[in-house]
This record gives structure tokens, C-alpha cells and sequence, in this order.
């Protein structure tokens, strides 16, 4: 198994990869986001978000080349500050592990080379919003229920 960042050639297995996780979402919590979604539009359309986002850092576990984890890291820079080493904080999202590889401590040792790399780059801390179903994958991964998160919409 190799931990790596994802490369183009990736980009399609990450967007199928988004699509089962919506297709498990819908499964899992009742919900509909599939529902009158043409899949190959989805998919380019992923691929694009890919290619013109490149803020974001897709760390990958892959076997053989086949992508069977990934997470997206969001790093945000923070404005600087007298005698402040951390530079940054990072938004984790999308963590995703092909069925077949869950409970073979995959995503943990992805997420450990995900939180090294971050310190590397002075990263301060990474917050995530866990579904109800992974909470507990993110309890034992040293995330703590620190902060009340204050949101406020700016759509319609």
C-alpha cells in the first residue's frame, strides 16, 4: 500500500469514489441526492472540480495503483501574528474508504500521514464535520469535541 497525494490519473477513481459514497449516504441516512443525477455528468463535472481547485490536497492510500482511500484537505491560511509558528488550520473532508478495505486500519494510517505532512507545514490544527457513523473512527484518531461551530447561510 503506498500514501501518497492524489495525481491526475487518480481523478476518476476519486470521483467514482464520490459517487459510491453518495450512493452509501443515501443508503445509510435515508436521503436522495442521487436521485435524477446523470452519473457521467457528475463525474466530469468532479473531475473539472479536481483540475480547478487546487487548494485542496487529495491525500491517497492506493494498492496497485487503485485508489482505495482518500481524504481532501482544505488548507487555510491564517493572518500572521507576532511570534505565531502556525500558518495554517485545514478543513478535512470527503474521507472515503472502498468497502472491501474498512476495518483494516486504512484511513488511520492514511489520516497519520495526512497529520504529518500538515506539520511539516505548520499546519495548527484539522476540524471536520463527521457524519453520525464515523464520530467514532474520529474520537479514536485524536479529534475532540472542542468547539461549537456557529454557521450562518448565505444562499436562498
Amino acid at each position: 500500500m503506498e500514501l501518497r497525494m492524489a495525481q491526475e490519473k487518480d481523478y476518476m477513481q476519486l470521483a467514482e469514489m464520490k459517487w459510491l459514497h453518495c450512493e452509501e449516504d443515501d443508503a445509510d441516512y435515508g436521503t436522495s441526492k442521487l436521485a435524477g443525477v446523470n452519473k457521467d455528468k457528475f463525474l466530469k463535472e468532479f473531475i473539472e472540480f479536481l483540475n480547478e481547485h487546487k487548494e485542496y490536497k487529495v491525500f491517497v492510500a492506493s494498492d496497485n495503483d487503485v485508489v482505495i482511500s482518500s481524504m481532501f484537505v482544505y488548507i487555510i491560511p491564517k493572518t500572521p501574528k507576532p511570534n505565531r509558528k502556525q500558518k495554517y488550520i485545514s478543513y478535512l473532508t470527503n474521507v472515503y474508504t472502498l468497502k472491501e478495505y474498512r476495518n483494516k486500519k486504512i484511513g488511520t494510517e492514511l489520516l497519520t500521514y495526512i497529520k504529518d505532512c500538515l506539520a511539516k507545514e505548520d499546519c495548527e490544527l484539522i476540524f471536520a464535520w463527521p457524519s453520525v457513523n464515523s464520530v467514532n473512527w474520529y474520537l479514536r484518531n485524536d479529534f475532540i469535541r472542542q468547539n461549537e461551530m456557529f454557521e450562518c447561510s448565505v444562499d436562498d
